[in-house]
């Protein structure tokens, strides 16, 4: 099939307005251009990429076909093709299309990394390094490669090597706002938390409605200490970005730890209001109610989690903590034994059903339960109970 464009002043026309985010109107120009040039590879690429930005996926993947039933070896559009693939969620058949586009131009850095993007989605960690790496010796001062294998390096833990990506694509690019908040990230996880404030500050000044860059300063701030400052940092990014649900889910856990449950009760349930599906905020509000005595709220915070996450440890212990407080002895057993089923090694839990055996009566049993779970329900001898937090996201 031969193919047949329109004039170069024409195809300018429309990729002006695709360049400029007027989408709509790229479409409806593409699409009355193509009824005149119905072999045009070029606006079929055009109408395939406004689709995919406007998240039309299957409609996107519809005209890269076209496109590619014209001209088989269009490399650029094997690459769109995995970019929408990946976006619908189809890593293999992004993975292939990158593939397709390589073998096409094998030195198609943005295909290399592109590939490496959906294989560390994957969870092919290794591969995506490989294909990032690729990717930089084609084209060693590419930023965004390096920030991205910083990325696959960080969920590895190998976080000095993250920060070094980071550092690589900021001497590349020292305006790079997200390898700086990524760069944060990694220094926090490392336990470097001043440097990790002072990373986010970075990104800040160079994008300052950057709301990941508050969240995750104050995610900092709070492993830090300064739970004031993280709650105004939480503040800001909220500002910017209101249904961040995360930054609710968060700040509720340091106006807790503050000492402040009733305010962190509103945040969390700010939280669940925007991702009602949230386990977490149920299971931390739970906690919150506990601590200013209303347990009857909790267990029903803690149920509600459980629905949700039917195999979530955390909840099941903490559920099992007040219902013995309640002196509901047998449910808290089976809480406490569901918890330990699904995670082995809980301590809190193995103690806290250690101290209801020695509330019962049985002793020996209840000391060894305690033994080993190393002493981690000491301080229920000051609470009564026990509480676990569901975590930081």
């Amino acid at each position: 099939m031969k193919n047949q464009d329109p004039s170069q002043e024409q195809l300018q026309s429309v990729l002006n307005l695709y360049t400029h985010g007027k989408l709509q109107q790229a479409l409806s120009e593409s699409s009355q251009m193509l009824e005149r040039f119905p072999n045009s590879v070029v606006l079929h690429n055009i109408s395939g990429a406004s689709n995919a930005a406007l998240k039309r996926f299957d409609a996107a993947i519809d005209s890269y076909q076209q496109a590619l039933r014209i001209k088989p070896d269009y490399a650029e559009v094997h690459n769109n093709m995995g970019s929408v693939m990946k976006d619908k969620g189809d890593l293999n058949e992004a993975i292939d299309s990158f593939k397709q586009a390589i073998q096409i131009k094998p030195d198609y850095a943005l295909a290399y990394n592109n590939m490496a993007n959906a294989m560390k989605d994957k969870g092919d960690l290794e591969e995506a390094i490989e294909s990032y790496k690729k990717a930089l010796r084609i084209k060693p001062d590419y930023a965004e490669v390096h920030n991205n294998m910083g990325n696959a390096l960080s969920i590895k833990s190998d976080l000095a090597e993250a920060i070094e990506s980071y550092k690589k694509a900021l001497r590349i690019k020292p305006n790079f706002a997200g390898a700086y908040n990524n760069m944060a990230n990694a220094m926090k996880n490392k336990g470097d938390l001043a440097e990790a404030i002072e990373s986010c500050k970075q990104a800040l000044k160079i994008k300052p409605d950057y709301a990941d860059a508050y969240y995750n300063m104050a995610n900092a701030m709070k492993d830090k200490g300064d739970l004031a400052e993280a709650i105004d940092s939480y503040k800001q990014a909220l500002k910017i970005k209101p249904n961040y649900a995360s930054a609710y889910y968060n700040m509720g856990n340091a106006l807790n730890e503050k000492g402040n449950p009733e305010v962190a009760i509103d945040s969390f349930k700010q939280a669940i209001k925007i991702k009602p599906d949230y386990a977490l905020a149920y299971n931390n509000m739970g906690n919150a109610l506990s601590s200013k005595g209303d347990l009857e709220g909790a267990i029903d915070c803690y149920n509600q989690a459980i629905r949700i996450k039917p195999d979530y440890a955390e909840g099941h212990c903490n559920l099992g903590a007040v219902l013995q407080l309640l002196n509901q002895s047998e449910p808290a057993l089976a809480s406490y034994e569901k918890a330990i089923s699904l995670k082995k090694d809980f301590n809190e839990a193995i103690s806290g059903l250690g101290l209801l055996l020695l509330n019962k009566g049985k002793h020996s049993e209840g000391l060894d339960k305690l033994i080993q779970g190393e002493g981690s329900i000491l301080f229920s001898i000051k609470k009564g109970f026990s509480v676990k937090s569901g975590g930081k996201e």
